[in-house]
């Protein structure tokens, strides 16, 4: 087997996700909820596990022996690593609602949609069906203070 980006990065990956799986059986559960189907240790672990599949897969499928450095798009890569990183800054100041739409129509913009309608109709939709499904349906409390200054949620 041979070392290339592609299982470099799945391995970089793997080892991530297993950090993560550690991390996530430490998440404390309040004992009324230890045998529940759902609880705060649940998707945490699925996605681990989710991960540690993926990624174990790309490391022993990845056929590519031959890859250039300069195929990538570095500067796509850090600009968004900037825009999550800047995401999770603001989204305790302005809010869920706002930091996750301009979160994702910059990201749009800089991939290169340049269609407002799809900008829009791809975000805003979304993300009032999640903060619909995180607040009303499952009782999650996101702390937003522009839905909280309109009235939307109190």
């Amino acid at each position: 087997m041979n070392i290339n980006y592609s299982r470099l990065s799945a391995l970089i990956f793997l080892l991530f996700f297993i950090v993560y799986s550690y991390l996530a059986s430490e998440i404390r559960v309040f004992a009324f909820d230890e045998n529940a189907d759902f609880n705060a240790r649940t998707f945490p672990t699925f996605i681990s596990y989710l991960g540690i599949f993926v990624s174990f897969l790309t490391l022993v499928l990845s056929k590519n022996e031959h890859e250039k450095l300069g195929h990538y798009e570095w500067l796509k890569v850090i600009v968004l690593f900037v825009l999550v990183f800047t995401y999770g800054i603001i989204i305790k100041s302005i809010g869920f609602f706002l930091s996750t739409n301009l979160f994702l129509m910059v990201a749009y913009y800089y991939l290169g949609v340049r269609s407002p309608k799809v900008i829009i109709l791809s975000s805003i939709p979304v993300v009032a069906g999640l903060q619909f499904l995180l607040h009303e349906l499952l009782d999650v409390y996101i702390r937003d203070p522009f839905l909280q200054a309109i009235g939307v949620i109190s």
